[in-house]
């Protein structure tokens, strides 16, 4: 088979009978899912971020791994492709032209002036507009009246310079590939300019009903990580261990096997995680395991605390003083993890158990 032939057998999501008419939602679903993800590609540098020391600026960014800087590019890649379809589709409400590049296709163009009918395999190979010159088009035509005035927050100031310097940070990763957001910048940029952003278009009506579509499972503490990351990003001394802690919770709902819908195909998933975290408690003096609670993102007791010892030793090899704590909990249903980086939930106002304990 031809490669022309190969690429071509596919299909468009404009001849099917969805609710969504392009990739925007799923673009929006990898991206939340990259961000939440980047506390734990931290983890081998998070306590330099949280805590600082004397290390210089090049030192610390030296720890950055390929793991953080996927899941930053994953990110704003995917965020910038979701804003871009979005306002492509505001502008195909009004009229298909908005967004196209179709100088030299006179017949197709003549069709969608005068709304004649045009199928979406004559559309599929058009060139539309890049986002730069969408987004401009798109916040004139509402500034002077054009568009409905649902979507008049794509002109305040401070949405347009965020999607303006999304864009350039997107360009950066496609074009030269060598630019990438530090941990906390990054959570600064999410959490006070873009999630807030997110959140005005999911509430617009023709997107309301769809929140399946990008949103993660419901977290049994009934927390929710974007609204709290959004309500600690708008203070000025923002805590960056708070927002790391939210991450793992949506990284996690993402992630959670049980279905709230069909009910009946959780249990073998809920008993197989609770047997894994008895036997890791139960292998007594071979394993760290100490705790078992109920997890505050899928409520399944297989949440696992694991202590460690450690202890001051003078010159002949004896302790002087001598401890244990706990420093790291795992959930072996839906993969919730932390390490003692972090405070205890309480610490950043939420009513949970404290996993960090000494014995």
């Amino acid at each position: 088979m031809e490669i022309k032939n190969i690429v071509s057998n596919g299909f468009s999501l404009n001849e099917l009978e969805k609710r969504i008419s392009s990739f925007a939602f799923i673009s929006l679903r990898t991206a939340l899912k990259s961000y939440f993800s980047t506390y734990k590609s931290s983890k081998f540098f998070i306590s330099t971020v949280l805590n600082g020391n004397s290390m210089t600026q090049i030192e610390k960014d030296w720890q950055y791994g390929n793991e953080y800087i996927e899941d930053y590019s994953e990110t704003i890649i995917h965020l910038q492709h979701f804003f871009e379809l979005i306002c492509k589709e505001i502008l195909r409400e009004k009229h298909e032209l908005l967004v196209l590049n179709i100088d030299n296709k006179h017949e197709l163009f003549y069709n969608l002036l005068f709304k004649e009918k045009v199928s979406s395999s004559d559309l599929e190979g058009l060139r539309t507009s890049e986002f730069k010159s969408t987004f401009e088009r798109m916040c004139q035509l509402i500034r002077i009246g054009k568009l409905d005035t649902k979507f008049n927050f794509f002109n305040e100031p401070k949405n347009k310079v965020a999607l303006e310097q999304l864009n350039l940070l997107r360009n950066r990763i496609w074009h030269r590939g060598t630019y990438v957001l530090r941990y906390e910048a990054l959570d600064l940029f999410i959490g006070k300019y873009l999630l807030p952003l997110i959140i005005n278009v999911v509430e617009l009506p023709e997107y309301k009903n769809l929140e399946n579509r990008w949103k993660y499972n419901t977290v049994n503490s009934q927390i929710d990580p974007i609204t709290e990351i959004i309500s600690e990003c708008s203070n000025a001394n923002f805590n960056i261990g708070k927002i790391a802690f939210l991450k793992e919770l949506g990284r996690a709902a993402y992630n959670n096997p049980l279905d709230y819908k069909f009910k009946i195909f959780n249990d073998e998933i809920i008993n197989r995680s609770k047997r894994i975290a008895e036997a890791e408690v139960h292998l007594e003096k071979y394993s760290q395991a100490d705790r078992i609670y109920s997890c505050p993102v899928c409520g399944v007791n297989s949440l696992t605390s694991y202590i460690d010892s450690d202890g001051d030793m003078e010159e002949d090899g004896t302790y002087s003083s001598y401890w244990t704590c706990s420093w790291y909990i795992k959930c072996y249903c839906c993969s919730f993890e932390i390490s003692s980086e972090l405070k205890n939930p309480k610490d950043y106002g939420y009513n949970l158990p404290d996993y960090w304990y000494c014995l």
